[in-house]
């Protein structure tokens, strides 16, 4: 299986998050007597212990871009560990709102239930789902405010009869489920009719998503966004204004995109044009499972270029489907643009930047503790601190190269889920062929992920 590695400088300059911008709200009803929500831990009945905390971030945001003024996530956790014993969403049916309210000090509180977080893999059929209910409550009355729940499910299926019938027999199996309905958000048939390619495929799928930290991301965001769509208006940021909400009409859906591919730990290639070969080696700190990857690697300016074979990550007796198995990640610098290659399909997709055309930046702390000689260059050793926007710490060490303007040619970086030891052989300092970060004449463009090896009917 893959092992789920961690986000670095190096992805956000190079790999980029294909999440969508947080939206401003832009609509308040100063009515609303809810002036301050904490979103409470949700009650987990599914078997993925991760699940919660995915749902429980995407369901902040689609509060927030509904007006409401949401607690610290990390306050809320913390009181109510300290104060009140809690920290899982199933002990919350222990006390009462009104009591949580006091403690926690808000006018609202948001209840979640996560029933279903999983992804079925036959060949046949391969189904994705995620169902939850929440439950917004004021905190003073204890009666609730808001309430709703939904299941959405995208599916995969094989061509031919066979695929339709597992479709209809489990889209029957769901129609069951009449108090937390389910519904079909996608149906993609695979212009494929032999099962174990079918599954080889769904399996390659869901084997990437897991690794990338990006499971079931599509079915979280879009069943959050249907079941907040009848949730009121909040009260805006200390609005007063007593004229009554206007209504905002539904948000188009969001694209399904490609995920994001693995990181290689903190490297700064600094100011010179090169080519080297990245070798990286990840570590997950709770299975033990090691994964390698050697990297072709060019820069010239602000462009970088790795052309990456994912199949790496693939334990021996699995598979991944040869559409996705190698890829190469351009990034134009000079045009703010970037682009995911697949050469085994000649497609490719390309990557909105974050608004503002900026990626994150994290803040780097080093302190200079030895000099080594790495694979023949005299460098510099230093002890390293990573601090990014949102509050996630990695720490370790990197080694400078200071015949190569202190050019980062190893480093060492883990935080709780990954040791990651990354370093550059074969350096040259040379342009690379301009050709190299251009897209190659032939691709064609993938509106998204799926697009890469299902047809759509």
């Amino acid at each position: 299986m893959f092992v789920k590695l961690f986000t670095t400088s190096l992805a956000a300059l190079v790999f980029f998050s294909c999440a969508a911008p947080r939206r401003v709200p832009h609509y308040f009803d100063a009515n609303n007597p809810l002036k301050r929500v904490a979103v409470l831990p949700l009650k987990n009945d599914t078997d993925d212990a991760d699940a919660p905390n995915t749902v429980r971030k995407k369901i902040i945001e689609a509060l927030e871009a509904k007006s409401y003024i949401i607690q610290d996530v990390k306050e809320t956790d913390q009181m109510l560990r300290d104060q009140m014993g809690i920290n899982l969403g199933g002990q919350l049916e222990m006390t009462t709102p009104q009591k949580l309210g006091e403690v926690l000090n808000v006018e609202g509180l948001l209840y979640g239930t996560l029933m279903d977080f999983d992804e079925s893999t036959t060949g046949v059929l391969n189904v994705r789902k995620v169902r939850a209910k929440f439950k917004l409550v004021n905190a003073q009355t204890g009666q609730a405010f808001w309430e709703r729940g939904l299941g959405v499910r995208s599916e995969t299926r094989m061509s031919g009869r066979s695929g339709d019938v597992a479709a209809a027999v489990a889209r029957g199996a769901d129609a069951r489920e009449k108090d937390t309905p389910w519904i079909t958000i996608d149906s993609y048939s695979l212009n494929e009719r032999n099962v174990g390619q079918a599954f080889a495929i769904g399996l390659g799928a869901k084997l990437l998503t897991k690794a990338v930290g990006i499971h079931l991301e599509h079915e979280s965001k879009e069943m959050v966004r249907r079941v907040t769509e009848s949730l009121p208006w909040g009260p805006g940021p200390g609005a007063i204004s007593t004229a009554p909400a206007v209504a905002m009409p539904a948000l188009p859906a969001p694209r399904m995109q490609s995920p994001e591919p693995p990181s290689f730990g903190y490297m700064d290639y600094g100011k010179k044009d090169l080519t080297a070969l990245l070798i990286s080696v990840s570590v997950d700190r709770h299975t033990g499972e090691s994964t390698t990857f050697s990297i072709p690697l060019a820069k010239a300016g602000d462009s970088i270029r790795m052309d990456i074979d994912l199949s790496a990550a693939v334990k021996s007796g699995e598979s991944m489907p040869a559409a996705i198995s190698r890829i190469s990640t351009i990034h134009r610098g000079d045009k703010n643009s970037s682009h995911t290659l697949y050469p085994n399909s000649r497609k490719y997709m390309t990557h909105a930047p974050e608004e503002g055309g900026a990626y994150e930046k994290p803040q780097v702390t080093k302190t200079k503790i030895g000099s080594e000689v790495v694979d023949g260059h005299p460098a510099d050793k230093y002890r390293i601190t990573i601090k990014y926007k949102n509050g996630r710490i990695e720490e370790g060490y990197i080694w400078n190269a200071r015949d190569l303007d202190q050019m980062t040619i190893r480093s060492e970086v883990e935080n709780k889920d990954a040791r990651i030891t990354a370093e550059l052989k074969n350096v040259s300092i040379k342009r690379p062929a301009a050709a190299l970060f251009e897209i190659p004449a032939g691709y064609t463009e993938a509106q998204n992920f799926m697009e890469l090896m299902t047809e759509t009917k």
